[in-house]
């Protein structure tokens, strides 16, 4: 059956939403750059390196799902980019789909395509932002400003191509490699395996209504996390509840009692593992 054009009002506020997080990015990366458009007009254009290497992550994380979601038949709307106010200039982009697919494997790789193809470019934008930053002397927390929490995958990038090489130095991350890293945690909390997130529906791909057991030790994780650092936590378990925890039941007519084969148990473990590697359990704190 061939899909509907996608309507032209939501094209346009696609677009609409997209050129707005394009300037709330760009904004946001002047600032990491030391410049503030406001008081230098001309300066705003400073934030481009980050800006547009954040929304290729982003823009790569949505295709996956968007052009999976085509393969399968579903009538995937258009990404919208969410423009913010915040240190990272967005909160990230999404897809509401009209309709979840009627197959587990559908769901399976219409959740994962978002994560593996949001994930490449993110690793590409650390290798080079690392390889352009700077090492400075001293404690990070000497300084004021924010000290970034470094996932397992960061922390190979940074010793393979950060240049810190002993005590008391401190990498002073780039507008490329900062998003880069935004990318990074984009991924981790997209592949929390929690109500309708990625990982949400990966999970329950995998382990059908025992996936609500999942979610709510994670629900529990989050609030154990906001007690013992990043106090963000209890913002995001905060939304999860109001979004719902629990994946939607599929039902048996649409796949509850199908079974994966096992090329996507394979793939879950691999989801798994690059959870394992990005996940930061203390994303940001102040330095000193």
């Amino acid at each position: 059956m061939p899909l509907e054009p996608r309507p032209r009002r939501e094209k346009f506020l696609a677009g609409i939403l997209f050129s707005l997080t394009a300037l709330s990015t760009t904004f946001a990366g002047a600032l990491l750059a030391g410049v503030d458009p406001l008081a230098t007009p001309g300066g705003f254009f400073t934030g481009l390196p980050y800006s547009l290497t954040l929304l290729l992550i982003l823009s790569a994380h949505e295709a996956g799902h968007f052009l999976m979601a085509r393969h399968y038949g579903v009538n995937s709307p258009l990404p919208w980019f969410i423009p913010a106010p915040t240190l990272v200039g967005t909160f990230g982009a999404l897809i509401r789909l009209p309709r979840l697919p009627g197959s587990r494997v559908a769901l399976f790789d219409i959740a994962l395509a978002g994560p593996v193809a949001g994930l490449v470019p993110s690793i590409l934008a650390l290798i080079v932002g690392i390889r352009i930053s700077s090492v400075m002397g001293g404690s990070p927390g000497d300084g004021k400003g924010l000290i970034l929490g470094e996932s397992l995958l960061f922390k190979g990038m940074e010793a393979l191509f950060g240049g810190v090489n002993g005590p008391g130095q401190t990498l002073l991350l780039s507008p490329v490699g900062f998003a880069g890293w935004v990318g990074l945690l984009v991924t981790a909390l997209n592949l929390l395996p929690v109500g309708q997130l990625d990982g949400g529906h990966i999970s329950y791909a995998l382990f059908g209504r025992k996936a609500r057991f999942v979610s709510w030790g994670l629900v529990l994780a989050m609030g154990i996390l906001g007690f013992l650092g990043w106090r963000g936590w209890w913002i995001f378990g905060g939304l999860v509840l109001l979004f719902g925890p629990v994946h939607p039941d599929l039902g048996e007519a649409h796949g509850e009692r199908e079974e994966l084969p096992l090329s996507r148990k394979v793939w879950g473990m691999v989801a798994a593992l690059i959870l394992v590697l990005v996940f930061v359990p203390d994303p940001l704190r102040p330095a000193g």
